[in-house]
């Protein structure tokens, strides 16, 4: 078999992470990623042995990546934790209005729609759920939080932010992500972080380790 294009594995990845915030796992066919992502059909089950499933697992993982980055980003950019978290807030704000609460968070969507049916996707998806309190975990102590309190301040964060955009999308309007984020702010300190001495971030590739690596979409 003739080795596919080298950007036919980013452009179906890319493709399935777009029609999973959309349509979620069960709504969205393998014909339809193959076609959105402009790729040779030939090269699906040479890049992706497993087919749609196996797609889908890796879209979850990039889907997490891209958050992880997207938390450190706006960590760095953010001198504290209220401001941190009002700009996470209106990053996932701007993308619901921008797709026209058409697309919600696809780590969201496919656990509500394929856990615990697929053992690859619970799996997947439980995975990246680690590894994203971990990252806001991480962020949090850097802000001052006590490293007792900070997991579990950063569940509350990650359900709040997850469920704002849900309600949004049920609403179609910004209305419970504004009421949600105001009722949250108190509990984040509007204050800088504590100087503190630099430590390397942990590798978000292996799910059991603190990430504190380099974004939530």
């Amino acid at each position: 078999m003739a080795r596919p294009k080298s950007d036919s594995r980013e452009k179906i990845l890319a493709s399935a992470h777009r029609l999973l915030r959309r349509q979620g796992y069960r709504g969205t066919g393998l014909a339809q990623i193959v076609e959105e992502a402009d790729a040779p059909r030939g090269s699906v089950y040479y890049l992706f042995p497993g087919g749609k499933e196996e797609i889908a697992v890796e879209a979850v993982r990039l889907a997490s990546a891209n958050s992880v980055r997207m938390i450190e980003a706006t960590r760095l950019a953010h001198p504290t934790a209220r401001a941190w978290v009002v700009a996470m807030a209106d990053h996932f704000s701007r993308h619901l209005v921008e797709t026209g609460f058409s697309e919600g968070l696809p780590i969201t969507i496919v656990t509500l729609d394929s856990v615990p049916s697929s053992d690859a996707l619970a799996a997947a998806c439980k995975d990246a759920y680690r590894i994203l309190v971990a990252s806001l975990a991480d962020a949090l102590e850097h802000y001052g939080t006590a490293p007792g309190d900070a997991r579990g301040l950063a569940m509350l964060l990650l359900g709040a932010l997850e469920g704002s955009m849900v309600l949004a999308r049920a609403d179609q309007s910004l209305a419970p992500c504004e009421l949600i984020l105001e009722r949250i702010l108190p509990l984040f300190p509007d204050q800088s972080a504590p100087l503190r001495e630099a430590r390397a971030p942990a590798s978000a590739d292996h799910p059991s380790r603190r990430v504190g690596g380099v974004g939530i979409t």
